[in-house]
Parts: C-alpha cells; structure tokens; sequence
C-alpha cells in the first residue's frame, strides 16, 4: 500500500467505517429492543443502552479473536504494572477536572447558540432521574461498564491503533479524538469528548494497554453520572469529588511526563517516530 494510500485508510476510511459500525451496533440495540418491548420499547432506554452494547462487546469481541487469528494488529490486552493503574485513575479524575472547567465556562458564554446547546444537555441528563429503578440500574450499567468497554475498543482499540502504525503518535492521538468526539454529535458533549479523548489516547499510548484506557474510561462515567443516578451525593461530597478532579489535572500532566518519558525503555521492540516517514512506509511516490 503507498503513503498516501496508508494515510486515507488510517486517518479517514477507518474512522469512518469504525463510526459507521458504532450507530449500527445502537440501533441494532434499538431494534432489539424493539422486538422484545414492542411499541414501548422508546420507555426502557436503559434497555435499549444495554442491548446496544452487549451487541457491540460481542461484535468488537468476535473482531479482535478474528485479527488475532489472521496475526494482524491490535489493542494490547495486559494486567499492566502498579502505576499503569495510578496513571489510568489521575487520567480519569483529570478528565473529569477539564470536563468541569469546560461545562462552567459554556455556561457563563453570552451566546445564544451555546446556551440553547446547554438547555439542550441538562434536560438530555436530566432524562435518566425520571427512569424506573430498573432502567436507571440497567442504564448506569450499560454507560458505567458496557458503553466504556465498546467506545474504547473501537476508538483507542482500532481507530488510534490503526492511526498509531503510521508513526505520529500525538497526532493521532487529537485526530482520533476529534472523530471520537464528533460521535457524541450533542454539541456540549462533542467537546468535552473530544478533551477526554486526548486524555484517555495519551493513557492508552503511554501504557501501550488497552484495559488502563477502559478502566480510565469506567471511572470517568461512574464518577460522572453512575453515582449521581445511584445514590443522592451531598453537596459537601460533591464539592470534595470537584476539588479532587481539578487538582488531578496538575498532577496528571507530570505523571504523563513521566509515563513519556519512561515509554521507550518500556517498548524497546516498538519502532518509533523517526521523523522521516519515507524510511518506514516504503512506496511514498507510488
């Protein structure tokens, strides 16, 4: 395949078609749903979120055996060591510290687009605190542990793992981010996302681990959504969990210093940027 072959598949065809089979896998959950609830199905959304995402553990699951069995790349699956863990819960507290400094900025802009956008999200979150118990229970499991797993699989899994091959690690790391934000399609949302993904990228590149990205990514939901639909959280502990978040941004950009620069000791066998793409991707003119 030549460069500019390699580039198309890696930073385009691939995310596209990667994005593509995420809506596909929803509504396939959707349409289970639907046959098993009938008409009502549209009142057990934390169902139909359950649905969608089994599927798609299922599929991701199915796809990963299959390219170990072909011997072509893929995510690294690995217990990991002790600070991989510690990097993965700073990373997921720190996404949580950005993601609340972005909604209180949003929030205090004088335009109108951007407040319609916020209105738009707030009821979108509200929707969940109106569920039965046994929807809330099902839709905390399927954003808190399902929907963590299924996102990380294709995004950091095989969007970033692809993007990865072609040897500009940081790049790929902010491209893959922006399709994974763009997924989200709420407009608030799109850029929070687009944030954690660069976050949750840097924690998937630098352990080379594709379960510190999915335990980052559990943390990240459970602490932004899960206990809040759960449990009714004091003000006083929620204000603790917001200094906490925000603090751990400070300390997540030196443990990511760190974790670069201990990386190549680590993965001695991973070729990496050379800053000469020609001598690694052979057939650039072709």
């Amino acid at each position: 395949m030549s460069y500019r072959s390699s580039v198309f598949f890696r930073y385009v065809f691939a995310p596209l078609l990667a994005m593509l089979a995420y809506i596909v896998i929803l509504y396939a959950g959707m349409a289970l749903t639907y046959t098993l609830e009938g008409e009502a199905y549209t009142s057990h959304m934390g169902e139909v979120q359950v649905c969608g995402c089994a599927l798609g553990v299922a599929v991701l699951t199915a796809w990963i055996l299959i390219k170990r069995r072909l011997v072509l790349p893929g995510p690294r699956w690995a217990l990991g060591k002790p600070y991989d863990w510690g990097f993965a819960v700073i990373g997921a507290l720190a996404i949580l510290g950005i993601s609340m400094l972005y909604m209180f900025a949003m929030d205090r802009l004088p335009f109108a687009p951007v407040k319609k956008a916020m209105e738009d999200y707030s009821s979108q979150m509200n929707e969940a605190f109106d569920y039965t118990k046994t929807e809330i229970y099902l839709s905390v499991l399927a954003s808190c542990l399902l929907a963590p797993v299924v996102e990380e699989m294709i995004f950091r899994g095989c969007v970033l793992e692809g993007m990865l091959q072609l040897k500009h690690p940081y790049f790929s790391i902010v491209l893959s981010s922006v399709y994974f934000g763009v997924m989200h399609v709420q407009p608030i949302q799109i850029g929070y996302a687009i944030v954690s993904g660069i976050c949750l990228g840097l924690i998937y590149y630098y352990t080379k681990n594709i379960c510190m990205s999915i335990f980052a990514h559990i943390i990240f939901n459970c602490l932004g959504s899960g206990i809040y639909l759960l449990f009714d959280v004091s003000v006083k502990a929620d204000r603790i969990l917001l200094i906490t978040e925000i603090a751990s941004i400070a300390v997540f950009a030196v443990a990511a210093f760190f974790m670069a620069r201990i990386r190549n000791a680590r993965f001695p066998d991973e070729l990496e940027e050379s800053g000469d793409i020609n001598k690694m991707l052979p057939g650039r003119h072709t």
